[in-house]
């Protein structure tokens, strides 16, 4: 009991301590997103209105600064690859919970007990469809036994998945596989620790293991389209 205690107290300020790092990410923010509109333009993705008012234009060979922005489109790149990892790891977590599932808005992995009960209400008479409610809780309760052993935590992961997204993003688009071969697990551990800070790299390199436990099982690429 006081092993346990100690455990939860451990996670509990862990947590805690995750949560105060959200608000120093946050204030690098804004410069980030300056930058990242600037890479996107130089690239010709321009896909969305931009944030900001655009910068003077200037030839490739005489612009000011322009290795400084070309080393920070490659680091922004990285950094969504963070943010992939964490998302492609809940979007499998979803999908295994909830197979058949296409529509998924407002679904989070925080939420799947929540969910579990929502979608096993029937629409006609509103009472709940116990089979499938049976199905649905042991899936999950599978499913959260097996990353558990790989020490996900359910009271924590789920929220520091969505701050990794939130405060990263994610890739934009499907990658061009011939231009850009997938990256192996190894390769991305080494990515995390080129680009995360100490604080958060334990935990993301956990989420990176469960990735690679999922994705044995589907056998689909780690980041799966």
């Amino acid at each position: 009991m006081a092993e346990g205690s100690e455990l939860m107290s451990r996670l509990v300020s862990e947590n805690a301590e995750l949560k105060k790092q959200v608000r120093l990410m946050k204030e690098n923010q804004m410069l980030k997103r300056l930058l990242s509109e600037s890479c996107q333009e130089r690239g010709g993705l321009g896909s969305r209105d931009l944030l900001f008012p655009r910068a003077p234009t200037y030839p490739e060979d005489c612009s000011p600064g322009s290795a400084e922005i070309q080393g920070f489109c490659g680091a922004q790149k990285d950094g969504r690859i963070v943010g992939e990892i964490a998302f492609q790891l809940d979007r499998r977590i979803l999908a295994y919970v909830f197979p058949g599932l296409t529509r998924l808005y407002g679904f989070t992995v925080a939420n799947i007990p929540e969910k579990i009960k929502q979608t096993c209400i029937k629409s006609l008479d509103g009472s709940v469809d116990q089979t499938r409610l049976r199905e649905l809780t042991q899936r999950y309760a599978a499913l959260t036994a097996r990353l558990e052993r790989l020490g996900y935590n359910r009271e924590v992961h789920p929220e520091f998945s969505e701050f990794l997204i939130n405060t990263y993003g994610i890739l934009r688009q499907r990658p061009d596989l011939r231009a850009s071969p997938p990256r192996s697990p190894a390769a991305l551990r080494k990515l995390l620790i080129d680009v995360l800070p100490p604080k958060f790299l334990g935990d993301s390199l956990l989420l990176l293991s469960c990735l690679c436990e999922l994705a044995k099982e589907d056998r689909k690429p780690l980041f799966a389209w």
